[in-house]
């Protein structure tokens, strides 16, 4: 198995991550991978049977894209068909030995993955025993901001699929932002110094040269210019565009059409008044309150 120890970035959905995810990776020492959920079950077994499971469609497609361009330098519909093969050649191994082996083949780049981790302590303990010295960014976006996308996104698909409970969606939005970000804060402080960071989004869109160059720094990789200017072309990685028809996803459909870093701080957002998305309009609750300013959210 590899040394080299990747970056894993935490996070809900709708939290700016495939652009920082993909800027991240496009340093020259890294390597950004889409979505590949390896760290939310044990075996290959068990993920490849991920997509049978209810808003899990596409779960897959990720790995297959980054499994072709791995081994066959190309994604393709044979090429991802090839990979498909392979994963149930394969089902045997562990989740960790797959990953590893993608470690392996990127070396002596390290990975940067932001596969959601759906905020479970299971899963963040997982990524930790896969890869003990792994650094971990905390990214933060609003709650308000992201509220409001995760409503857009997750409503539209509701109505799509023909079952809208659109009033139970709504009143999770807020127990779902506080439950993942709760429990990385509380992963996170469990790590030895230096080992976790935490990025408003907001921040790094306003500045990404700034904050690119503090997490070069941090994971102790170049910081010179021609690094920093590389990681702001988001849309040069292999995983920047749809994929071929069998594996077309991956990443957040919005970056796949327009997978381009677009610098400057997003709309202002505040911590006060009722929230768009609720049926019967009331503001953030207390606890929401405390953690969102915890985080530095006014």
């Amino acid at each position: 198995m590899t040394d080299r120890q990747p970056l894993f970035i935490l996070c809900p959905g709708r939290s700016f991550s495939s652009v920082v995810c993909t800027t991240i990776g496009q340093h020259p020492e890294l390597y950004g991978l889409p979505e590949i959920y390896l760290g939310i079950v044990d075996t290959v077994d068990e993920w490849l049977r991920l997509p049978s499971q209810p808003g899990r469609k596409h779960m897959n497609q990720g790995l297959l894209r980054v499994l072709a361009e791995l081994q066959h330098g190309e994604q393709t519909e044979d090429t991802v068909r090839e990979v498909r093969a392979w994963l149930r050649q394969h089902r045997h191994w562990t989740t960790t030995r797959l990953f590893h082996d993608l470690a392996e083949r990127v070396a002596p780049r390290q990975l940067v993955d932001k596969s959601p981790t759906q905020g479970k302590p299971e899963n963040l303990r997982r990524l930790l025993k896969m890869f003990p010295q792994a650094f971990f960014l905390h990214l933060t976006r609003h709650p308000r901001s992201t509220g409001n996308s995760f409503y857009r996104a997750k409503s539209a698909r509701a109505l799509l699929q023909g079952h809208p409970d659109l009033n139970r969606l709504a009143n999770l939005i807020e127990d779902h932002w506080i439950m993942i970000h709760a429990n990385i804060l509380g992963f996170t402080a469990s790590l030895p110094p230096g080992q976790a960071m935490r990025l408003l989004g907001e921040d790094f869109l306003a500045e990404p040269a700034l904050y690119l160059r503090q997490i070069a720094e941090w994971l102790n990789l170049r910081t010179d210019d021609d690094a920093i200017e590389a990681m702001q072309h988001p849309e040069t990685s292999p995983y920047a565009r749809f994929g071929p028809v069998n594996a077309r996803h991956g990443n957040n459909r919005g970056f796949l059409e327009e997978p381009f870093l677009k610098a400057g701080r997003p709309s202002p957002a505040s911590l006060a008044g009722p929230l768009e998305w609720l049926p019967q309009p009331r503001g953030f609750g207390p606890k929401m309150l405390r953690l969102a300013r915890q985080l530095g959210y006014q």
